[in-house]
Parts: C-alpha cells; sequence; structure tokens
C-alpha cells in the first residue's frame, strides 16, 4: 500500500474519532446540567400502543408553569415534551413487570393526550403534590 493511502485512512480515522468523542461529550454535558437542575427525576415516558409501544427513558423536571421531559438520547436543550400545569391530571397504577428500578405507573393527561410515565413512588407523589400546589383551575377570582 502506498504511504499515502495509509496517511489518508489513519487522519479520516482520526477525525471521525475526534468527532465521535465530540458528541459524547455534549451528551454527557447536556446530560450534567439537566441532572444538576433542582426538582428533576429519571422518567420514562411510554408513547404509543401495541407494535408502535415506545419506551424513553430521560429525566422530568418541575417547573413553575410546566413540567419538562427531557430525552436522554437526545442533544437537544429544549424538553421533548413540554405538559402544561394547568388542566393537568394524573392516575396511578401498579407498575408493569419489571419497572427498570422505578416502582410506579403514572398515566398523565394533558391538552387530550394521555402519556404514560414510570418513575419512583416518591417522584409520583412530588408529581401530584405539584399538581395540587398548582393555580387554581377556576376562573372566577375570590
Amino acid at each position: 500500500m502506498p504511504q499515502a493511502l495509509i496517511t489518508g485512512v489513519v487522519g479520516a480515522l482520526v477525525v471521525v474519532l475526534v468527532a465521535a468523542a465530540g458528541l459524547l461529550g455534549l451528551i454527557w454535558l447536556r446530560w450534567r446540567y439537566l441532572r444538576g437542575r433542582p426538582g428533576h427525576f429519571p422518567c420514562v415516558v411510554i408513547e404509543g400502543q401495541g407494535a408502535k409501544r415506545r419506551e424513553r427513558s430521560g429525566l422530568a423536571a418541575f417547573g413553575p408553569l410546566a413540567l419538562d421531559w427531557f430525552a436522554r438520547d437526545s442533544l437537544s436543550w429544549a424538553p421533548a415534551h413540554r405538559w402544561r400545569r394547568l388542566g393537568l391530571t394524573i392516575r396511578t397504577r401498579p407498575p408493569e413487570g419489571d419497572s427498570g428500578g422505578l416502582g410506579q405507573v403514572v398515566n398523565l393527561n394533558s391538552a387530550g393526550q394521555s402519556y404514560l410515565l414510570v418513575l419512583s413512588r416518591g417522584a409520583s407523589a412530588g408529581l401530584l403534590s405539584w399538581i395540587e400546589a398548582g393555580p387554581s383551575r377556576s376562573d372566577t377570582p375570590l
């Protein structure tokens, strides 16, 4: 093999490895930042049903007006889901099979759409308290 070809292949491999390391570094920095936010908890979102069912791991974070959910396998700094606090309803149920160390399944309804969340019992209690402590749902002033 000619020396120029070997140098070109090695150079291309170095570029690919540096790009992959940079990408992994960005994912790690994003995840570390999200885990440092107050009011966050690990949460699995189950989307779809039957053959289209998809489970995605991530972090949910309480905000003053919304519950934000960030996918673990994403580079986006914006939440993958944002559920507004007002009008949000939840219903808990026992976990289905192995819940991966998380203990509670929550059916979350927001804006006419339903989502399943799998989270710890403590996070489930915190979510219920967060919703109950929110602003009144009535439009009538006191």
